[in-house]
């Protein structure tokens, strides 16, 4: 029981430590793409801690869980919240590649440089 308590403190004290770190980045980016990014991790992270949060108490307190019992439902909701958190950030990702991405430009410096090379 001491371990799980200790484990379960320890992973809470690292993700608010996380929530602060993320915090502080978004501080020092200006408005644009990654900040939005940054945003939405921290949701996600957000809803984690909670979640961590949560089975830390409940686990201390001996709380029984069962997936018909009130206990388990915050732990479903902040889970599926966290989810649906990663699927907005992810897409947001796919937003920021696509902004910020160099693939077009890559291939084309690439064909210059297989064409330079063949002119020497």
């Amino acid at each position: 029981m001491v371990s799980i308590a200790i484990i379960s403190t320890t992973t809470v004290i690292f993700g608010i430590a996380s929530l602060i770190l993320a915090s502080r980045a978004r501080n020092k980016l200006s408005q644009g793409s990654l900040r939005k990014y940054i945003d939405n991790y921290s949701v996600c992270l957000a809803f984690i801690v909670v979640f961590s949060l949560w089975q830390t108490i409940r686990s201390m307190t001996k709380i029984d869980a069962s997936l018909t019992g009130f206990s388990s439902y915050p732990e479903i909701i902040f889970i599926a919240f966290a989810y649906i958190g990663f699927i907005i950030a992810s897409y947001r990702v796919s937003k920021i590649s696509a902004e910020f991405g160099f693939k077009e430009e890559g291939k084309r410096i690439e064909e210059l440089i297989k064409k330079k090379k063949s002119e020497k």
